[in-house]
C-alpha cells in the first residue's frame, strides 16, 4: 500500500536493493550490505489538500535466499510456492507519518503514524517479451494486507488493504541494474482503515469539519513511473513519480476529503558496501 508515498524513504528505501544489483550475468550475491538514501514529497494522506516531505539516510541488507528475500520486491517477501507463471509470498510494506498540526484540516486531530502492512501476496506473470536490447515483463498482483499504524511506542490495527496491482517491467539486457517500472494499483480499504483517514469524531469536530461517519470501500486508483540507474558498480539512483486518482471514493463526502487528484515523487541513491562471495541464481 503506498497511500501517499509510492514506497518512498523506509519503504522507498527498502524497496530500491532490488534495483541494486551486481551485474554478473545470471547470477549475484546471497547478500549484500550499504547505505541508502532519499527525499520523498506528496500528499498528506489520500485526497488532502495538504503535502509533506521527508528525507531520510538508512542502512539496507539485502538477502536473497531461496524461499526467503529481503530488500527485494518491495521489502521482505516469504516465498510460499512459484513456478514459471504463478508466484504466492508473504509480502510487507510501510508508508510514512505526518503531522495533524501540519496539516489545516486536521488540525487538532490526532497525528497519522507510520503504517506497517503484512499480507499474501499472489503474482500472475502474464506475459513476457524481449525487444532489442530490453527484457520485459507483465504481471498482475493481487494483494490483501493487514495495516498497523505504531508510533514506535504501541501498536494498533487499522484494518486491511486489498490492492490489486497491474506491472509492467523493462529491464535491459545489457545491464539488468537499468529498470524501468509502469504500474497501476487499485486500493481499497476496510471500514477501520477508511476510519483512519477520514472520520471525524464528535470530539474533534467544528464548524467547518461536521462530524462524518467513514465507511469501508474505494480509495483511489494511482499510476506510477519509476526507474533505476546504475551510476557505478557501487552506486545506484532510483527515481519515480506517481499520480493519483480519487474520485469517485467511497470516501469523497468527508470534510477531509479535499483533493481527487494527488500526486508524489522522490528520489534516491543506494550506495553497496559489502557483498557475499557466494553467488546464487537470478531470479
Amino acid at each position: 500500500m503506498k497511500f501517499s508515498s509510492r514506497p518512498y524513504l523506509v519503504a522507498l528505501i527498502l524497496c530500491l536493493p532490488a534495483a541494486a544489483k551486481a551485474d554478473k550475468g545470471d547470477f549475484e550475491p546471497l547478500w549484500e550490505a550499504g547505505i541508502g538514501t532519499g527525499f520523498y514529497g506528496g500528499s498528506s494522506y489520500p485526497g488532502s489538500d495538504d503535502t509533506t516531505s521527508q528525507a531520510l539516510a538508512v542502512p539496507y541488507v539485502i538477502y536473497r535466499g531461496e524461499r526467503l528475500s529481503i530488500g527485494e520486491e518491495g521489502g521482505v517477501r516469504a516465498l510460499a510456492y512459484a513456478d514459471e507463471r504463478v508466484e504466492f509470498d508473504l509480502s510487507l510494506g510501510a508508508s510514512l507519518d505526518a503531522d495533524s498540526e501540519d496539516d489545516a484540516d486536521r488540525a487538532g486531530m490526532p497525528d497519522l503514524d507510520f503504517l506497517f502492512e503484512i499480507g499474501p501476496q499472489v503474482i500472475f506473470h502474464a506475459a513476457r517479451h524481449d525487444y532489442q536490447n530490453w527484457r520485459g515483463q507483465f504481471d498482475i498482483k493481487l494483494r490483501a494486507r493487514s495495516v498497523v499504524a505504531t508510533d514506535f511506542a504501541g501498536f494498533d490495527p487499522m484494518g486491511f488493504v486489498i490492492e490489486p496491482a497491474f506491472v509492467y517491467e523493462m529491464k535491459s539486457r545489457l545491464d539488468n541494474r537499468l529498470e524501468w517500472q509502469f504500474d497501476i494499483e487499485i486500493l481499497y480499504g476496510t471500514e477501520k482503515l477508511n476510519d483512519y483517514f477520514y472520520q471525524v469524531d464528535a470530539a474533534y469536530a467544528t464548524a467547518q469539519r461536521p462530524v462524518f461517519d467513514a465507511k469501508a470501500g474505494y480509495i483511489g486508483t494511482e499510476l506510477g513511473i519509476g526507474m533505476a540507474y546504475p551510476l557505478s558498480d557501487r552506486v545506484q539512483l532510483y527515481g519515480g513519480f506517481d499520480i493519483e486518482f480519487y474520485s469517485g471514493a467511497a470516501n469523497a463526502d468527508s470534510p477531509l476529503f479535499k483533493e481527487n487528484i494527488g500526486y508524489s515523487g522522490g528520489f534516491a541513491l543506494v550506495y553497496k558496501w559489502r557483498e557475499s562471495a557466494r553467488m546464487v541464481k537470478r531470479q
